[in-house]
């Protein structure tokens, strides 16, 4: 008897990926195999599988719902609508899976469960733009690839509910599109020129198409290729799109079971994000250590690199801590009907906060109070997947919404499993007991549970990647520009519900230094009052280790208008010499009473122990010798500000003006020219059709980023060397060494490296923004790097200071060295390497 002797119906469940062209053709296949079956579908054009339960009564083809109720269903297939990361995070794809196998589980235990892979438009592309699709901008092709983790990983999402390794299985025909272009690239299915060939258009396959896909899913169901199957498995072809010769239905019946031997070894290779096992967790109960991400690698084995730390914040790709609720985005309440509209700052002035920030209750006309952690992350932020634990005290009710897939609930307890992609995990207290509330939230991934109970604070996978800095600022960490703490009273604290609200702790801080044994550069908030300021230092003077130097700044870049504290600084200046234009001057006065402070409290440790800093604007000649000797603050009788600091910072950026307007049409000229060279290579490797495409897609900023590495250098390609490192080395730098020589002060970098990234109306230019996040992580950054290290040595033997170690580039700004945690680029391991002159 055949296998599937026994097998009488298969119910798909869908949108037009499915439509009217695929379930013909499966019928027809497995008729042609001697296996008589009926197909039958349920088809809502457009709609995530969510919809499709919820109106399973009321759409115009099968009730599938109702249909699997009756428990003759054999095989029920299932797909998600496109674009797929957002219908798995707002329609809870796992979930609607689970909902549909359970049902037809229940009515016929044996029924067999399989998830439909399909595709996104083939317009995506560098420079696209989709509706509704934010994915758009990836060429198809590579879409291709980085989708089939989403898609395995509702799989697996929905197999560790249903506790069964192989409860739904992958009909993987997306990877046999992808297979399909590459074979048609390579002239492999005849008479095909493009992998277009196969579909009506971007989306929907036509007839030859939906034969590819229909192939797959034989293979995957039967478990054989389907070799031999006749091209015709219709009474009459569909249309003249469907028609196939025989040479092309064995093409496409061989690239069908090379996908599906492809997702057999996957499937044998285990789950994307599997539960961890029985042995891991009592190694991990034990204590025994769990190895990082990238653990094996040497680190930072540049002996004289600085880096500035990136921000704390819920989006942050870093992850720095162990407890994950310490990035979490202050509470928010929501209104009945909408997100939000109650905001933390509400909150806490109407006494619903403890003063850890810990909520007390819940307001009477609020639905819920949120935060949200892991958020927005890169799909390919490495070391973040994986299995988490939340646990709590006190009583009430909290939900997860978001990206978290609950796989356990448990009194005060949750376990969820977590993939990065768009959107976050959203903690939301529904309820909470006035006597007992909700707190001491934690959130930690499960294998790191047992580092974290005794006393660990930071998350091994960054630490292994920025292990062997000399020195670390603080910048961010302390939410430096436009901070509004001043009093003791206000500072952050260990115990504080997250630290992504106020700022770090000192504590935390003086701890990460010691770890990594980095010299730690503090910014006091320009605000602080002089107990506040004394707290830091003394805190800083007594739990700094053995070895390592403190080095402290008022402040961050206070000659800068962007931020509050110019403001303030002038503001003060103004109130205080009743002048204007005294900012510097006045930042200089207090810039000194602070260091004064820290000098008091490290007493006679102060030479070895204590670097005082104080900053200029890079570039603009004579501010600095403004701020040292500031003419207004010695008139009132006080030492010249030079006298109370060690240290003249300054940057080292180099952006050749990239980004400006004044340089747009240029640029823009480079990117037409890059993409003309591109194009003409691959014509004369013979390309055609997608793999010209592709070819393209992957070389189109080649020729551009030469350019541009000659301007960054020295400005030859536009004739001005402005913002380029000729001019950083050859002028700029020179002149700040030489005033600090002049007052008695060393030169330090408080931030540098790349600048490049679009100013006004180009910060919304898609294809401009592309190609600066391709250039700031190019080969010929990486040797701008090399040669920047080399020139700041020439002028100081401080750390060249990096700004910053871990970050996704954004139209913002590529200013992340690492762009996540398992990240390698030039750029990077250049930093990480170091220079043989340097």
């Amino acid at each position: 008897m055949s296998l599937f002797a026994l097998l009488t119906e298969i119910v798909f469940v869908g949108h037009s990926l499915i439509g009217t062209g695929l379930p013909p053709l499966v019928d027809g296949g497995f008729r042609a195999m001697g296996e008589p079956v009926t197909v039958e579908a349920q088809i809502i054009n457009g709609a995530p599988l969510k919809y499709n339960w919820d109106n399973s009564a009321s759409n115009d083809t099968l009730d599938a719902r109702a249909h699997l109720r009756r428990g003759g269903t054999d095989i029920l297939i299932l797909t998600e609508a496109i674009p797929l990361a957002g219908h798995i995070e707002w329609n809870d794809t796992a979930g609607q899976v689970a909902a549909f196998a359970g049902l037809a589980r229940e009515a016929r235990p044996d029924t067999r469960i399989y998830l439909y892979e399909t595709w996104h438009s083939l317009a995506s592309a560098p420079g696209a733009v989709i509706p509704d699709d934010p994915g758009g901008g990836v060429p198809w092709r590579e879409r291709i690839d980085s989708d089939l983790a989403l898609w395995q990983g509702v799989v697996d999402q929905v197999n560790a509910r249903l506790g069964a390794a192989d409860a739904v299985r992958l009909i993987p025909a997306g990877q046999a599109m992808g297979l399909a272009a590459d074979a048609i690239a390579r002239g492999e299915v005849p008479g095909l020129a493009d992998i277009r060939d196969l579909f009506s258009d971007d989306i929907h396959p036509n007839g030859r198409g939906f034969y590819l896909v229909a192939m797959t899913h034989l293979a995957t169901i039967t478990g054989t290729s389907p070799e031999g199957l006749p091209a015709k498995l219709t009474r009459v072809w569909q249309d003249r799109a469907s028609i196939l010769t025989d040479e092309q239905a064995l093409a496409l019946q061989r690239i069908a079971w090379a996908a599906v031997q492809a997702q057999t070894a996957r499937e044998a290779a285990g789950p994307v994000m599997p539960p961890a096992s029985t042995d891991d967790a009592s190694a991990a109960s034990a204590g025994g250590d769990v190895p990082a991400v990238g653990a094996d690698g040497p680190g930072v084995r540049n002996p004289n690199l600085g880096l500035g730390l990136a921000g704390v914040h819920d989006w942050a790709v870093q992850q720095p801590f162990l407890d994950v609720i310490k990035t979490a985005r202050p509470w928010v309440g929501h209104l009945p009907g909408q997100w939000g509209g109650f905001e933390h700052d509400r909150l806490r002035a109407e006494g619903w906060l403890d003063d850890q920030g810990w909520p007390i209750g819940v307001p009477p006309e609020v639905t819920g109070l949120s935060t949200l952690i892991l958020t927005e992350l890169p799909q390919d932020a490495g070391g973040i997947a994986g299995r988490y634990v939340v646990e709590w005290e006190g009583r009430g009710r909290l939900k997860l919404e978001g990206r978290a897939t609950v796989v356990d609930d448990a009194e005060r307890r949750r376990v969820f499993d977590f993939a990065p992609g768009p959107g976050g995990v959203v903690l939301t207290i529904e309820e909470t007991d006035a006597g007992d509330p909700i707190r001491n939230i934690r959130v930690v991934r499960e294998d790191r549970q047992a580092a974290l109970q005794g006393g660990a604070i930071f998350n091994p996978d960054w630490l292994a990647r920025i292990r062997g800095v000399r020195l670390i600022r603080f910048m961010d960490w302390m939410a430096t520009n436009d901070s509004r703490l001043a009093a003791v009273e206000d500072r952050p604290r260990p115990d504080d519900f997250s630290w992504a609200v106020h700022g770090v702790p000192v504590e935390v801080m003086v701890a990460l230094a010691n770890e990594l044994r980095a010299d730690p550069w503090f910014t006091l908030p320009h605000l602080a009052e002089d107990d506040l300021v004394r707290l830091y230092a003394e805190t800083v003077r007594d739990g700094l280790a053995e070895g390592l130097v403190a080095h402290v700044e008022l402040s961050n870049e206070v000659w800068n208008w962007q931020f509050a504290q110019a403001k303030w600084a002038e503001t003060q200046g103004k109130a205080f010499w009743g002048r204007e234009a005294t900012w510097v001057q006045f930042y200089a006065m207090r810039a000194a009473e602070v260091m004064a402070i820290w000098s008091e409290a490290f007493g006679d440790q102060a030479e070895a122990r204590l670097v005082r800093i104080v900053g200029t604007q890079t570039s603009i000649e004579g501010l600095d010798r403004t701020i040292l000797t500031a003419p207004l603050v010695i008139e009132e009788g006080l030492p010249p500000p030079h006298d109370s600091f060690d240290v003249l910072a300054v940057t080292g950026y180099v952006a050749a003006l990239l980004g400006a307007e004044e340089k747009r049409a240029l640029v823009t000229a480079w990117l037409d020219e890059s993409r003309l060279t591109a194009e003409a290579a691959a014509t004369a490797e013979g390309l055609e059709g997608a793999a010209h495409a592709e070819y393209v897609a992957r070389h189109r900023f080649d020729h551009a980023v030469e350019i541009a590495a000659r301007e960054l250098r020295d400005g030859s390609v536009s004739g001005s060397d402005a913002d380029t490192l000729a001019a950083l080395s050859g002028r700029v730098w020179p002149y700040h060494a030489a005033v600090a020589q002049e007052f008695g002060l060393k030169l330090m970098m408080y931030e540098g490296g790349t600048h490049v990234v679009g100013y006004g109306a180009a910060v919304d230019d898609a294809e401009l923004t592309a190609f600066f996040h391709h250039l700031n992580y190019s080969e010929a950054m990486g040797d701008l790097y090399r040669d920047l290290m080399a020139e700041w040595a020439k002028v100081s033997d401080t750390p060249f200071n990096a700004f910053v170690d871990v970050y996704a580039p954004t139209k913002w700004g590529s200013w992340g060295a690492l762009r996540h945690l398992t990240d390698d680029n030039p750029r990077w391991r250049a930093l990480a390497e170091g220079c043989g002159a340097c």
